[in-house]
C-alpha cells in the first residue's frame, strides 16, 4: 500500500494551529519536529531557532483530505514559512523516511531515549528506553513530551500506579515503569499507537508491568479495573483542547492525594486550561516551561465533578 506523506513548516507561534488542522485529517497523529543540532554532551541537544517541521501520513486514496488541509493552512499566512508538501511513499518506507530526525537524547538526570537502531554506551546510573514509534509518535524530542519526562523522574514512586491517556509510542509509559512504577495502563483510540506501545514494552522489558488498550475513560474503557479514583499520577500530552474538555475524567482518574500532568499546551492556552482543571476540582502545583510550551502538574484538590466531555476524542500531541 502506498502512503501520502504531508509534511509543512511553520513558525513557532503557530505550530498548535497547524497541528490542530493536521489532526482533523489524520487520526493517526502528527510528528512535530522542532529543529535541534546535536551538543557536544553526548546525547544532549540543542533547539535552533526557525521554523518548526510538521508531518502526518495518509493513505494514498485520501488525496482529497490533503487538498483540504492545504487549503485551511493557507488560512495562517505568513506564519506558513514553507507550505505543505505531499509525496507519495511506499507502505513499507513511510514509518523509516523520517528516521534521520530521531537521535539519542538526555533528558532529565537520567534518562536516555535510544531509537533501537542506534547504539548508547550507558553510564552507570542511565535509565534507557530503547524505542520504536513504529506507526505512532512520541519520540522525546518534542518539548511537550521532554517535559513530561521530567516531571515523571521528578515525581515517579516505587510502586505507584499510573495512567498514559494518549499512549503513542508508549515512551512516557515505559519510561514510568523503568522509573520502578509498579502498574501502567497506557491507552490511546489509535490501534497503531497500542501495537507500539506493546511492541517498545516488551522491547524494554517492562510488558510485564505495562499494559496497553485501545481505550478511553468513557464507555470504551477496556481494562476490569474500576478507572475512577485508582491512580497515582495520569500522565496526559495531549492538547490545550482535550485538556480542557477531559479535565473532569482526568481528575476523576486520580486517588485523592494523586497528581496528573498534563501538556500540550502554549503559554496563551494556559490561562483557559488552568480554569478548566480548577473548575474540575484541581490544584495546579506546579507549572514547566519549555519554549512556548506548559505542562501543568495538577492535584486533586477536592472530588472532582463529572464531566460530561468523552474522552474517545482524545488524542496525543507529539
Amino acid at each position: 500500500m502506498r502512503y501520502l506523506e504531508l509534511s509543512v513548516a511553520v513558525h513557532p507561534n503557530a505550530v498548535e494551529a497547524a497541528a490542530e488542522l493536521m489532526r482533523r485529517h489524520v487520526p493517526s497523529g502528527v510528528s512535530i519536529e522542532p529543529p535541534f543540532t546535536p551538543t557536544e554532551a553526548e546525547g544532549g541537544v540543542a533547539l535552533d531557532d526557525g521554523p518548526v517541521r510538521l508531518r502526518a501520513w495518509l493513505p494514498e486514496h485520501a488525496r482529497r483530505d490533503a487538498e483540504a488541509l492545504r487549503r485551511e493552512l493557507r488560512a495562517l499566512g505568513d506564519a506558513v514559512a514553507r507550505p505543505l508538501r505531499v509525496r507519495a511513499v511506499e507502505g513499507e518506507r513511510w514509518a523509516e523516511t523520517w528516521k534521520r530526525h530521531f537521535t539519542t537524547i538526555r533528558v532529565g538526570r537520567r534518562l536516555v531515549i535510544k531509537p533501537s537502531w542506534r547504539t548508547h554506551a550507558a553510564r552507570h546510573d542511565d535509565v534507557v528506553i530503547e524505542l520504536d514509534p513504529g506507526a505512532a509518535f512520541g519520540t522525546g524530542q518534542h518539548e511537550t513530551t521532554r517535559m513530561c519526562l521530567e516531571a515523571l523522574e521528578a515525581r515517579v514512586a516505587p510502586g505507584d500506579r499510573i495512567l498514559d491517556l494518549g499512549c503513542g509510542s508508549g515512551i512516557l509509559a515505559i519510561a514510568a515503569a523503568k522509573l520502578r512504577a509498579g502498574h501502567v495502563d497506557a491507552i490511546d483510540i489509535d490501534a497503531a499507537a497500542v501495537a507500539a506501545t506493546e511492541q517498545n514494552a516488551e522491547r524494554n522489558r517492562v510488558d510485564d508491568i505495562v499494559r496497553a488498550a485501545e481505550s478511553s475513560l468513557d464507555g470504551a474503557w477496556l481494562f476490569r479495573s474500576r478507572v475512577a479514583g485508582g491512580y497515582d499520577l495520569v500522565v496526559a500530552n495531549l492538547s490545550s483542547r482535550l485538556v480542557q474538555e477531559l479535565a473532569g475524567p482526568v481528575l476523576a482518574a486520580l486517588r485523592r492525594g494523586g497528581v496528573a500532568l498534563v501538556s500540550g499546551l502554549i503559554g496563551e492556552q494556559e490561562p483557559a486550561c488552568r480554569e478548566a482543571l480548577e473548575a474540575a476540582g484541581g490544584e495546579v502545583v506546579e507549572s514547566r516551561a519549555e519554549g512556548d510550551w506548559r505542562l501543568l502538574a495538577v492535584a486533586t484538590a477536592q472530588p472532582p465533578r463529572t464531566s460530561r466531555a468523552s474522552g474517545r476524542q482524545a488524542r496525543r500531541a507529539p
